[in-house]
């Protein structure tokens, strides 16, 4: 691939695209619930790049409302780095109260599987009693599914294992069924998924079916490669979106909080990595 802007980034994997793409969807006056895993990565992202004072909410119960100091990638939403640089320090019951009276105006979540509905299953594969794999299961991400203003899915592989059109379970609601069986649920109204970023793309969500459909692609994927890998007839936009690479900022950040998350004992696939040391 030959990009012509000398800002732009020539060589970046998938996982830095989708990192960067969810970097990109954060707004300066979002309230933003800090979850675990790589959307701990993202928020860390958006704060060394764009907002410093970007206002996080942590499960455990903390909030922030600007870089940690040092900006290093703390190991865990528990590294006790975290507390000395908090606006408020309480716990879990804090942070969940915060979702539900509808504060949070972005979350992300990453998950294991997922539909064509936005809902997520990190508990079972299988049936419930009798699985054929158990999955680590889902902490308080059911809670930011549900509360959420706008959810954002990030999903490291895009393929037919972790994208089915029917979910053995749901452990985090995204629209249910579809159409408005979400709000028959009792979930709050200006709540649900907004997007799923991955390595290929980004989908978004039908406002009438509450359907996933394909967005935008990122540079070098392709239309019937999404579809291809998709575990269902997936409905493609009328204008199919491209979206730019990643400026060379983007990417100097991207990478540097990489290796601070490897340092800190986090597992990045090598196919992930090959550019760190460049």
């Amino acid at each position: 691939m030959v990009i012509e802007e000398e800002n732009y980034c020539k060589e970046y994997t998938g996982f830095e695209m989708m990192l960067v793409s969810a970097c990109r969807q954060i707004r300066h006056d979002d309230v933003v619930f800090n979850a675990f895993h790589w959307p701990f990565l993202v928020v860390h992202m958006a704060k060394l790049l764009r907002f410093p004072n970007l206002f996080t909410v942590m499960e455990v119960g903390l909030s922030q409302n600007e870089v940690p100091k040092p900006d290093k990638m703390p190991y865990s939403i528990v590294d006790p780095v975290l507390v000395p640089n908090s606006v408020f320090v309480g716990d879990s019951i804090d942070a969940l109260s915060i979702l539900q009276r509808g504060e949070i105006t972005l979350a992300f979540l990453s998950t294991s599987i997922i539909d064509k509905y936005g809902n997520g299953n990190t508990t079972v594969i299988g049936p419930y009693k009798k699985p054929i794999y158990r999955l680590p299961g889902g902490g308080g991400a059911t809670e930011i599914a549900g509360l959420a203003n706008r959810l954002i899915w990030l999903l490291d592989d895009h393929s037919k294992y972790r994208f089915v059109e029917k979910l053995d379970f749901i452990t985090d609601p995204g629209y249910l069924n579809g159409y408005d069986s979400r709000i028959k649920a009792g979930y709050p109204l200006n709540s649900g998924p907004e997007a799923i970023i991955t390595p290929l793309c980004i989908m978004r969500f039908d406002p009438f079916t509450k359907e996933a459909y394909l967005d935008a692609l990122h540079p070098n994927a392709t239309i019937e490669q999404v579809k291809e890998e998709t575990g269902w007839n997936l409905k493609i936009a009328d204008e199919v979106r491209d979206i730019k690479p990643p400026t060379m900022r983007e990417i100097e950040i991207c990478r540097k909080t990489m290796k601070d998350a490897i340092d800190q004992y986090y597992i990045l696939k090598p196919e992930w990595t090959k550019y760190l040391e460049k």
